[in-house]
């Protein structure tokens, strides 16, 4: 490869200390090594730091911090500190239970590099994995013209944390969202993509995501309710980060997927703290009668369970 540029992988963990080893050894064992990798630790209360601390001295590309106080606390503080830290010409995401084909940083450079000029970005694919062995691969259904920010915006694609590199100066353009909890990645790319659609899909699996007890997306999906809650939260955060920066017909659809969120949650005996603040929305961007028809949708869900037939009056078409 002609060109060597340094890629920063950037890891935040947490209690990892039974799972990061296997995580830094499949670092290890890329065939691309012009790489450094960071760790920074957001206030485990276990081991992690030896078992890290080993790899440290061992090889210097590693180098491992604690989150300094000023960053909220989560996984999101401790990666825009990581970003802070690091000197990479490209970046990369990884979580501290999952793992790199030893394939994973050469592929994503040798594609990027192939046009420098053109891409910001690559997309490269992942798939699950537990005890029992590998899950079916994750459809990403890239369409044949490439990459829009309001396809990833509405979901009709999406990606994970790790499937990306992209370059620094795209990434100094863009944070974590620090009070986010889940759904970190949708926030972040969204960013991205509104700052760039210049990438390139890798159709190849880099990146073995563990799925397990302890793993913030296993628990975050245990139920349908917890899982439309955290849907909810990142996707009303996200909004108000984008809605100056989206079209019109963009919104509309954005705001119909909140209200059938939150009228799912109504059906579950739950109001959400986020109610008000899509009323609102709803009010300043369409009008009074949508607003009349979905809080009829929440009231009738919340006490009969049903209401379709408000919420698709509500929805802006």
């Amino acid at each position: 490869m002609q060109n060597n540029p340094l890629v920063s992988i950037i890891i935040p963990t947490y209690n990892r200390a039974h799972l990061i080893g296997e995580t830094l050894d499949s670092v290890m064992a890329q065939t691309y090594s012009n790489w450094e990798c960071i760790v920074v630790d957001d206030g485990s209360d276990d081991n992690t730091a030896e078992v890290v601390e080993k790899f440290v001295t061992k090889d210097t590309r590693f180098k491992f911090y604690y989150r300094p106080q000023k960053y909220e606390a989560g996984g999101n503080g401790a990666r825009n500190y990581g970003f802070k830290m690091s000197q990479g010409d490209y970046i990369i995401w990884f979580d501290s239970d999952d793992l790199m084909t030893k394939n994973h940083v050469f592929e994503k450079v040798k594609r990027i590099i192939s046009n420098p000029k053109l891409f910001d970005f690559v997309v490269g694919r992942t798939v699950n994995f537990n005890d029992e062995g590998f899950q079916e691969p994750y459809k990403y259904n890239i369409p044949s013209y490439g990459f829009k920010a309001e396809d990833f915006i509405l979901r009709k694609i999406h990606w994970y944390t790790y499937d990306t590199m992209l370059s620094r100066s795209l990434a100094k353009q863009i944070k974590y969202h620090e009070q986010m909890k889940f759904w970190q990645d949708y926030y972040y790319h969204c960013q991205m993509l509104l700052k760039s659609t210049n990438g390139s899909f890798i159709d190849e699996i880099l990146t073995h995501r563990r799925v397990h007890n302890s793993s913030i997306q296993k628990n975050n999906t245990t139920n349908e309710l917890k899982f439309n809650l955290a849907l909810l939260e990142a996707k009303v955060l996200t909004y108000e980060d984008l809605k100056q920066r989206i079209s019109r017909s963009v919104r509309r659809e954005y705001l119909n997927g909140l209200m059938n969120i939150t009228f799912y949650i109504a059906l579950k005996k739950k109001i959400t703290k986020y109610c008000w603040y899509l009323i609102k929305e709803v009010y300043y961007n369409f009008g009074v009668k949508a607003v009349f028809f979905f809080l009829l949708a929440l009231s009738f869900g919340f006490v009969f369970k049903k209401g379709d037939y408000f919420l698709n009056k509500a929805k802006l078409k």
